[in-house]
């Protein structure tokens, strides 16, 4: 059965979010210039593997829909209408050429706030996919929240994002694993076997 946990939102989600830069990548807002790098990415069957829906991007088009998604259409009123998806640029590769590997980001906020990223194969093992996650969730508890009613005290039930992933995806699993995700349950959709993973916000951060 295919259920997820349900959170309040309180977090505040800016209409133009910010950026952030390590040594190795820059992560900024994905924007529709980014439609080609897009399909590069989930056109690739290895990526569309582990993703949903299963089947690689066929053309921009598909590749537009998908930036479309990531535009929150449900939740409180202030959310409707924004986003948190990154795209993830390898600081390395010449300028000429595409530097957009990957993106990163929250997926929706209904019921509760959910990540996805994806990476070119080109660069799997290298460990951008960890490095991103981590610098996007460090973005995302550093938005300002609205004060939550008595009725969901962060005391009573600390605020979290989750992840759905499949068993087989190995190489995910390792990653939410570095960013100190745990396992809070097991799903079915459709045919695939999912963890559920969950991290709390940092009491830091609150």
């Amino acid at each position: 059965m295919f259920s997820l946990p349900r959170q309040a939102v309180t977090v505040i989600v800016p209409r133009s979010p910010p950026s952030a830069e390590s040594d190795r990548l820059l992560l900024r807002p994905i924007a529709e210039s980014d439609l080609q790098a897009i399909f590069a990415i989930r056109s690739r069957p290895e990526v569309a593997k582990f993703n949903h829906p299963k089947a690689p991007f066929q053309s921009l088009d598909d590749a537009r829909e998908w930036l479309s998604s990531k535009t929150f259409a449900t939740g409180p009123s202030e959310v409707i209408g924004c986003s948190f998806t990154m795209a993830i640029v390898d600081k390395s590769i010449s300028t000429e050429k595409e530097q957009v590997i990957g993106y990163v980001g929250i997926n929706s906020l209904d019921p509760c706030p959910q990540i996805g990223y994806s990476i070119l194969p080109e660069h799997w093992g290298k460990g951008y996919a960890t490095e991103a996650l981590k610098m996007m969730l460090t973005m995302w508890w550093n938005i300002p929240r609205r004060e939550m009613p008595s009725l969901f005290s962060r005391d009573e039930e600390p605020e979290r994002v989750y992840a759905l992933c499949e068993k087989d995806n190995h190489g995910s699993c390792q990653v939410l694993k570095k960013c100190n995700f745990e396992v809070v349950d097991e799903l079915r959709y459709d045919m695939d076997e999912l963890y559920c993973w969950a991290l709390d916000m940092p009491t830091s951060s609150s």
